[in-house]
């Protein structure tokens, strides 16, 4: 099942009219704003909303309870959804702001936050959508970078093509969210988006995995494109044949270029509450801390799906994934297999 989200932003504010960019300001709805959100509420009323949510800005929140007042339909405010923080710059001239955002995707506008922040916090609120209200129909009042972001993480659009987008206002943006959204979805860390592997990365893929000293502790040689391709696709359905075990595969790839540097992996027994982990980075890659980066945001990941007992294999004299193994809380037993050494993180 899915979740329908019905985005619309808030309705006109001074700061709209004054040619102001309000960012983490409060914000406050004009004359005309406040009968804008009065004509939402009545296009959207009948729309068969399960709950509006709304940015905990002023000018989100008036939008929201001038919409429906005196209606049943419950509003939550939720802080994930503002708008991207100007910093230093909250209520500069728009004019001065739209000769910046490209400059402001990953980078931090001083004092406050990129675009790729308000993907972050944007994803982390979809996750939560997606476990708690499978089949609703809901609606989000919001800005335009919370916009930006649904269409980054639910259309695949790059954000820097949206950015820099002229804006035209419509009656509403409708996304579905699928309920296995909150287990496909990219996890994110500072540095690193870790996003679930597909056969189209194949390609890409076979350039990081081909330096032949890759394979000094594992064994085997670079593979080729067809043979990723191959494989990914199989890694792709996300199961053994018996179903028995949960495969899941991520393309690391860093978030200021988008370049796939490794990959990360999990096996998961869930009848034993138990996950196999493994990393790769690519050479060129190495030594800057990614694996480690990877690793910990994945061993996040398995906590929150209640999978307690991590382990990993490891040779003896891979010193570089060892130090990672202890990064990430693994000890080293006193179980080998095919010649490598069983770390792991007991259930607690």
């Amino acid at each position: 099942m899915t979740v329908t989200i019905v985005y619309e932003t808030h309705s006109i504010t001074t700061d709209n009219e004054a040619g102001i960019a309000t960012g983490h300001l409060p914000g406050e709805l004009s004359a005309l704003g406040r009968e804008q959100a009065a004509e939402l509420g009545a296009r959207r009323r009948g729309d068969g909303l399960a709950a509006v949510f709304t940015s905990d800005l002023r000018r989100s929140v008036q939008t929201a309870e001038i919409a429906f007042a005196d209606c049943d339909i419950p509003l939550r405010q939720d802080a994930r959804l503002r708008e991207c923080d100007y910093g230093d710059l909250n209520g500069m001239p728009v004019g001065r702001l739209a000769g910046q955002r490209a400059a402001h995707i990953s980078t931090p506008w001083p004092g406050g936050q990129s675009y790729h922040d308000v993907v972050d916090r944007t994803a982390e609120f979809l996750r939560e959508l997606a476990r708690d209200w499978d089949g609703a129909r809901v609606l989000l009042i919001a800005h335009t970078a919370n916009r930006w972001a649904l269409d980054h993480l639910l259309k695949g659009v790059p954000l820097e093509d949206v950015v820099d987008a002229p804006f035209t206002w419509q009656e509403g943006w409708t996304y579905l969210l699928p309920a296995r959204w909150c287990r496909d979805a990219p996890i994110v860390t500072e540095r690193l988006t870790l996003a679930p592997l597909t056969v189209a990365d194949a390609d890409e893929m076979a350039e990081v995995l081909s330096a032949p000293a890759l394979y000094t502790f594992t064994g085997g040689a670079p593979p080729t494109p067809d043979a990723l391709r191959a494989r990914y696709a199989k890694l792709a359905e996300g199961w053994s044949p018996d179903a028995r075990q949960e495969w899941r595969n991520w393309i690391i790839r860093r978030r200021a270029d988008d370049r796939a540097v490794g990959t990360v992996q999990a096996t998961i027994v869930e009848e034993d509450r138990q996950a196999e982990i493994a990393w790769v980075i690519g050479l060129p890659w190495q030594r800057q801390g990614y694996a480690t980066e990877a690793a910990l945001a994945l061993t996040g990941w398995l906590d929150d799906r209640g999978v307690p007992r991590i382990q990993a294999h490891i040779h003896p004299a891979h010193h570089a994934s060892m130090a990672v193994a202890t990064r990430i809380g693994l000890t080293p037993t006193h179980h080998f297999e095919d010649g490598e050494r069983r770390w792991e993180r007991p259930a607690s």
